[in-house]
């Protein structure tokens, strides 16, 4: 058999995917050892990609063979290495697939050490938890949603996370597990807290920009949407080049999750076009989504100068205190 496959890939190159699709009729097949077989003989042939080796320990252990054999592929696969975390993700994929979502899961968490605000991985993350039906795994992936997701499409998946937790808790606390329900809300509510927002909202086809400075001196704008601390833009509705409704409500919005200690100086920028009532609305909001919450509003009103204002944080989670 061995040599039937060394011949197979001596052959033809075979792709990645349609190599993994031939490895998963075979798991379904439950023909654990022409899988070990496979994979072998794939890594002779020079086919070394981390998913062949995690996929291969798997099917190992299923196919009994001896917990050395297995514990030498894994280290095999320390030793070449994760590949960072995109390749981490395709490796987690590649798992879920057949089912180890344990092992899927484990990588995404380190994954996740390395770069916590890749949004693919904690989506992932999410898809493959609920797969498994692991509660804590569905917990964790869901608050990560909520702490590290801030693309596009935020909103919608926030709104997910907190009704899966919030549904995870009423269920704790259904089967008189209270502790564990409260544990739950806890984490959901720390993963909420942002510690600050600023929101820039006008009525008009216009386009405005909201350029905000940390106490380091970063800025964010539409011409850079991160900062080095994770202040970021998540929504600039201020294009010249995009057709803006007249009547409707549009906005700029900054978010920093965990803030720096000291003063953060913004400005609203009016670029072109026309605002309703010449003015626009600056809201402020530090602590949010905690019992500390507080909001702060202020209409300013546009012109050719560029409107400055700032706001103080004293007790910012990135425990930074800039001096001037």
């Amino acid at each position: 058999m061995a040599e039937r496959w060394d011949r197979i890939f001596s052959g033809p190159r075979l792709s990645d995917a349609n190599l993994a699709q031939l490895v998963q009729i075979q798991h379904e097949a439950r023909q654990y050892e022409q899988i070990v077989e496979c994979l072998e003989a794939a890594l002779r042939a020079g086919r070394v990609v981390p998913w062949l080796y995690d996929v291969l320990a798997l099917e190992m252990k299923l196919a009994g063979r001896p917990a050395d054999e297995v514990a030498r592929v894994l280290q095999s696969r320390l030793d070449f290495g994760a590949g960072g975390v995109p390749q981490m993700l395709i490796t987690a994929a590649m798992l879920s697939r057949f089912e180890a979502w344990q092992q899927a899961l484990t990588l995404l968490r380190d994954g996740a050490q390395l770069n916590p605000e890749n949004p693919e991985l904690w989506l992932l993350a999410r898809s493959i938890a609920d797969k498994s039906g692991d509660q804590e795994w569905r917990v964790w992936s869901r608050c990560g949603v909520l702490q590290h997701v801030w693309d596009a499409g935020y909103q919608k998946d926030h709104d997910e996370a907190l009704k899966v937790l919030t549904d995870i808790a009423k269920a704790l606390d259904k089967a008189g597990k209270s502790p564990e329900a409260e544990a739950v809300r806890s984490r959901q509510l720390e993963a909420r807290r942002v510690d600050l927002q600023i929101s820039l909202k006008w009525v008009g086809a216009a386009d405005l920009d909201l350029i905000v400075r940390d106490p380091q001196g970063a800025e964010c704008s539409f011409r850079k949407r991160i900062t080095p601390t994770f202040g970021r833009l998540v929504r600039e509705d201020g294009n010249a080049n995009s057709k803006l409704a007249p009547a409707e409500t549009h906005a700029e919005i900054f978010l920093q999750p965990k803030a720096l200690n000291g003063k953060y100086e913004f400005s609203v920028r009016f670029v072109v076009g026309k605002v309703t009532t010449g003015t626009a609305v600056v809201e402020v909001i530090q602590n949010g989504g905690t019992p500390a919450e507080s909001r702060e509003t202020k209409t300013i009103r546009l012109g050719e100068q560029d409107v400055s204002l700032s706001t103080e944080i004293k007790q910012g989670r990135w425990g930074v205190t800039v001096k001037p």
